[in-house]
Formats: C-alpha cells, sequence, structure tokens
C-alpha cells in the first residue's frame, strides 16, 4: 500500500544558514528536492509511493542534513579566526593570536576539503535519492490523468441526475442564525445529508422559500457544492439552473438595506461560509 510522502526544497528543509564556505555549496542546491515523513516540516507537494521508497527517500534526506551540520560545525571552528568579537577586539587578538595564526595558515585547505566532503555527502545523497525529483514529475502527472477522469465522471454523474430531478427528489432547509436567514436547496442524490424537508419537487421547494420571503424578504438562498455545479454545468449559473426547474428567477442574494454591507452584483454560489459543511455535506 502507498503512503504520503511530503516533499520539499533542502532550502527550506535548513531554514537559514550562513553564506561562507559550505553556506555557497548549499546554495548551489536550494532547490534540491528532498523527503519527509513529518507532515509538520516544511513541504511543497506530497505524493505517494511504497513503504520502502518513503523510507530510502526520507533516510538520504536525514543523512544528508546530518552531513550537512557537521561540516557546517566544522568550519565554525576552522573560522574562528574570521569572526571577532564587537566589543574586546584587542584582547581576542592578543589571547588567541596563536590560534588564529594556526587557522589562518590551514584554512584554505580546510576549506577545500569542506568542499570536497560536502560533494561526497551530495553523492551519496543522490545516489539513494536522486530519483525523487522523476517520481514527482510521474506521480503528478498520473494524477492530472486519474483527476480529469474523475471530473470527469463526477460530471457526466450530476448531468444524470439533473436529467431526473424534474421529480420529488429535492430537500431543502431553513437556516436561521442572528445574522442572517439562509434556504438551503440540494439534491440528496449529489449531496447526501438530512433534511426536515425532503422528498419534495423543484416546484414545493419553490413554493416554501416564495413563503419564507413573504414575511422576509432577505432570506438568502443557496445551493449546496454538487446541486450548484449541476447547475451552474447545465445552465450556466445556479440561478437559471433552478428557473429551468420552476420557471422562476430568483434573487438569491437580495440586498437587505438595514444591512451595513453592500450587495454582491453575482447570484452565483453562496457565501463562503457555506460548503464546509453545508446540510447536504458535498465538498
Amino acid at each position: 500500500m502507498n503512503v504520503e510522502v511530503h516533499v520539499t526544497d533542502l532550502g527550506l528543509l535548513l531554514g537559514s544558514w550562513t553564506v561562507n564556505v559550505i553556506g555557497t555549496e548549499i546554495r548551489k542546491i536550494t532547490a534540491l528536492q528532498c523527503a519527509t515523513g513529518d507532515p509538520s516540516r516544511p513541504h511543497g507537494r506530497t505524493v505517494r509511493a511504497t513503504e520502502a521508497d518513503r523510507d530510502r527517500w526520507c533516510s538520504a534526506t536525514d543523512e544528508f542534513l546530518k552531513q550537512i551540520r557537521a561540516l557546517q560545525e566544522r568550519e565554525r571552528v576552522a573560522s574562528q579566526h574570521l569572526w571577532p568579537p564587537f566589543q574586546g577586539r584587542l584582547w581576542w587578538r592578543l589571547r588567541y593570536a596563536l590560534r588564529n595564526w594556526s587557522l589562518r595558515r590551514s584554512y584554505n585547505d580546510t576549506a577545500a576539503q569542506l568542499r570536497s566532503d560536502f560533494d561526497t555527502a551530495l553523492a551519496t545523497y543522490q545516489e539513494h535519492a536522486g530519483d525523487l525529483p522523476d517520481y514527482v514529475v510521474e506521480f503528478t502527472e498520473r494524477e492530472s490523468v486519474r483527476r480529469a477522469e474523475e471530473d470527469r465522471r463526477d460530471k457526466a454523474r450530476r448531468a444524470a441526475v439533473l436529467t431526473t430531478a424534474t421529480g420529488p427528489v429535492w430537500a431543502y432547509e431553513l437556516v436561521v442564525s442572528p445574522a442572517r436567514r439562509s434556504f438551503a436547496i440540494w439534491l440528496p442524490s449529489l449531496d447526501g445529508g438530512q433534511a426536515t424537508h425532503t422528498g419534495m419537487t423543484a416546484n414545493q421547494v419553490q413554493a416554501a422559500l416564495e413563503a419564507e420571503r413573504s414575511e422576509h424578504p432577505y432570506t438568502t438562498v443557496y445551493w449546496d457544492m454538487q446541486t450548484r455545479r449541476a447547475l451552474e454545468e447545465g445552465h450556466g449559473s445556479d440561478v437559471l439552473g433552478w428557473r429551468s426547474f420552476t420557471g422562476v428567477l430568483i434573487d438569491s442574494h437580495p440586498y437587505d438595506p438595514s444591512k451595513r454591507t453592500m450587495p454582491s452584483k453575482y447570484h452565483s454560489g453562496p457565501s463562503s461560509d457555506y460548503g464546509s459543511g453545508g446540510f447536504g455535506g458535498g465538498i
């Protein structure tokens, strides 16, 4: 069974670093793709792969990070003569004169060795995880094809359900909160969910909406996610789709002059808080 692998760039995993010998080498490969099994670590994309591949990539990443930190520590020790303190510099030069002299003499050789060891660590990483970038591309392409096919099937299903929606197959629910009154409409065959009023024709739902608006003319109307998409795909918008069943073109979000907010000029789609837990449950 495939498991999730979180892919990120090396630079995101390291966070920040000093641009010195090792830092310069890191900067050349900040976009190197690495893997982590921890979703809390910074990552840019998630793929699915075999557990063996996930463990191999993650182990290679962890070992590479370990080697980088060890090299950074070696460089820190080898470059202490380059970082005098902000205060007490004369005292520092006198106290560490012999050490600094020794470090200066060997610094170029040390820097060359650090670069060589970094290249070795990078080569080891690529030996064990060099196939990760190609796998990400392949997985992304497969997912794109799969999702396109899934979207095609879902769209065909929504269209098929909509052609049979002339009978008692609709549901509605009145949602009352201190801020507003909302009239939710959906097709349970698309969005599921529970409703007080179900097994109704579109005209019966429209009659209930008109009764509600006879007392509360600014009650908003929305269609749950999959039902709304079916209406939009079949008729261009949710309100036009609703008119095809009822013969009535409604204003789904009438302007309430008692409210301070200005009305939206768009009538398709609900406000931002309806889809997360709508009565139909469609996402």
